[in-house]
């Protein structure tokens, strides 16, 4: 027996929607609705409670409920969006929570429930760039989106875009809920990624670091454990955490190379994802106007000398993480940045990664292709002479997904 939720937005196929309660009250499971304004023009409260649900919540604001769109979220073991509108798809991926049913799944999105979307909606609605957008914003954040099915519409063409049949719809969920569940049980489902820039102390408050900040690598784990995943993200301490995942900090290269080797030594991570801007080189020593060499133990240096950094290199870390690993078929994904518009630069660059033995795939951008709109990603991997484009974290989030559930 579970606790599902069921959501109910403004549709004609809210009627069919509806004939998945009284087979799974059949099952065992207890059913609460929410129900949409626009929902109840085709499916009444009354008629829900009469198919077997447990409780219909309409308004975010009723007395006595006030906080049911906070505690439903963890009453549910599952949630299902069936049907799901152009518009509640579209509100949701932009973070619009004006109702019921919008403001309780923002509120659960952090309890890592298995959420499926069941979309329904006119053909052209469903191909518009906006809905099309938001769904696949809405699946990087881990949520499943249900296919459509194709034939005759309420309005009376035909095309994609109709609600699957209540069959249909409990195949799709039982088999999603059976994967995640599969997945979360096997320790063997575990993920390792790095996420932000190190920083290299000059003293008690300068150091030498870099531009990163986090977020790509942020989003990918987020996406992950909504998936699925047992995720332990390495964190530079500056960096945007992950809301999902295991977060451990660190600052410097020395910082995250030990905690790398710790957990890929003690845990049985199935892949490694390393985005993190590590640090080329770490300070050697601090030398005066006299090149002799100055003490930070006084905490801040004084801005009146000059002052002198000598640099060491520091090992490539990429290249070590197999070697590191208890699990010794671990799956090895790095990242690299280039500066250069010259395409066949930039190949060689991704070519000298893959060409280790130790690397499955490579993640590559470039500075030129970077703005503040843009964010475009190539994804090579030795197993394939062509590479996939991704235009933003959220699409490089759900195409890593779908390599790995191929490759693991």
């Amino acid at each position: 027996m579970s606790n599902i939720l069921l959501l109910m937005s403004g549709s004609i196929a809210c009627e069919k929607a509806s004939g998945l309660i009284p087979v799974f009250r059949d099952r065992g499971d207890c059913v609460r609705v929410i129900l949409t304004q626009s929902a109840s023009y085709f499916v009444s409260s009354s008629k829900l409670l009469e198919l077997g649900a447990d409780a219909v919540f309409t308004d975010t604001f009723a007395q006595n409920e006030e906080m049911q769109h906070i505690d439903l979220g963890h009453w549910a073991d599952t949630i299902v969006i069936a049907p799901a509108s152009a518009n509640s798809i579209n509100k949701l991926a932009a973070g619009i929570a004006d109702d019921m049913l919008t403001t309780t799944l923002l509120a659960a999105y952090s309890l890592n429930k298995p959420t499926l979307i069941a979309p329904a909606m006119n053909s052209r609605m469903l191909a518009h760039p906006a809905t099309q957008a938001s769904m696949k914003i809405l699946q990087s954040w881990g949520y499943q989106l249900l296919e459509t099915a194709y034939g005759e519409l309420a309005c009376g063409e035909v095309g994609r875009g109709r609600l699957l049949e209540v069959e249909q719809l409990l195949v799709a969920i039982d088999a999603i809920k059976e994967k995640l569940a599969r997945r979360t049980a096997n320790t063997k489902d575990r993920v390792l990624i790095t996420v932000g820039g190190t920083r290299e102390a000059i003293d008690s408050v300068r150091y030498i670091g870099n531009r990163s900040s986090g977020k790509t690598a942020s989003m990918i784990a987020d996406h992950l454990s909504a998936a699925g995943y047992a995720v332990t993200a390495l964190c530079a301490a500056s960096a945007q955490k992950p809301a999902l995942a295991e977060v451990i900090t660190f600052v410097s290269f020395e910082d995250l190379a030990e905690q790398l080797k710790q957990q890929l030594s003690s845990e049985n991570f199935v892949a490694v994802i390393h985005p993190a801007a590590v640090s080329d080189y770490s300070i050697e020593a601090l030398l005066g106007a006299d090149n002799q060499p100055l003490s930070t133990t006084g905490g801040k240096l004084s801005s009146e000398n000059s002052l002198l950094i000598q640099l060491t290199p520091n090992p490539k870390l990429l290249g070590q993480l197999r070697a590191w690993s208890k699990n010794t078929e671990i799956k090895v994904v790095g990242f690299k940045l280039t500066d250069s518009r010259d395409t066949q630069v930039q190949r060689q660059a991704v070519d000298k990664l893959l060409s280790q033995d130790s690397i499955d795939a490579v993640v590559h951008n470039d500075l030129s292709e970077i703005t503040e709109e843009q964010h475009s990603f190539h994804f090579y991997t030795k197993a394939s002479t062509n590479t996939s484009a991704y235009n933003g974290a959220a699409e490089l989030s759900t195409g890593l997904q779908q390599w790995m559930e191929k490759s693991l």
